[in-house]
């Protein structure tokens, strides 16, 4: 799922503050410069300030007070699933509860989207979860390729399922996703230990077994909760 657009003027002002701020280096409460400053020391007219704070606002890291100026809202207020909230929040320097709190979102879905798709009717829409495992079985000691076909053969298995509110809120979560893999996925001895269970989980999706895809995809998803806990720690 895509974020907002650098290319445009204001893009990078978007950007710039809206990391800030769910960094915690802008703290709820706090008023963010006025539009003239901004204007002024970025080069910017009035005009694409004011759209960068609309469109921070439109994600609930902001509001305008009368009197007082634009303040940080607190994080309860933020639009959390929103793409860019989800990149900032995610990314570099990631705080270990979100992620950790991310790992339990999965615990939470991908084993109901692993028993849609063992029901899929498509069946043609389990050749790509198929495709991804063994992408993963080719690139097991190559942890960038690895990752990649790792997340490919989650999505497949949210896209099989043809549940669409979950495909795409897997889609939304996409950014998120990736940045957990890069903690608890570049250990190729793990990535070995793991495969055995992926096939596991496709071949009861193909033999259209509902419960053990459940079951396995469980197994899988706590296991690397476990394991992204135990890196976190370790730091």
């Amino acid at each position: 799922m895509e974020g907002y657009p650098r290319d445009r003027r204001h893009g990078n002002l978007v950007h710039d503050l809206g990391s800030r701020i769910v960094r915690g280096e802008l703290r709820p409460g706090e008023t963010i410069p006025t539009e003239e400053r901004l204007a002024s020391e970025l080069g910017l007219s009035r005009p694409a300030v004011r759209e960068a704070i609309k469109v921070l606002a439109g994600k609930g890291l902001v509001v305008g007070r009368t009197r007082v100026g634009t303040q940080v809202q607190p994080e309860e207020r933020w639009s959390l699933l929103d793409p860019d909230v989800l990149s900032w929040r995610y990314g570099e320097r990631a705080d270990p509860g979100h992620l950790t709190e991310l790992g339990s979102m999965r615990v939470a879905l991908e084993p109901e989207a692993a028993r849609l798709a063992a029901r899929a009717r498509d069946r043609d829409l389990v050749a790509p979860i198929r495709a991804a495992y063994e992408r993963m079985a080719a690139t097991v000691d190559r942890p960038d390729a690895f990752i990649a076909a790792d997340l490919a053969f989650h999505r497949a298995i949210f896209q099989a399922g043809g549940n669409r509110l979950l495909a795409h809120l897997n889609e939304l979560m996409a950014a998120a996703l990736a940045e957990t893999r890069q903690i608890h996925t570049r250990n190729v001895r793990r990535n070995r230990r793991t495969l055995p269970t992926h096939r596991a989980v496709l071949e009861a999706i193909e033999a259209r077994d509902g419960d053990s895809a459940d079951a396995l995809m469980r197994a899988l998803v706590e296991g690397a909760l476990r394991d992204l806990r135990r890196d976190l720690r370790k730091g």
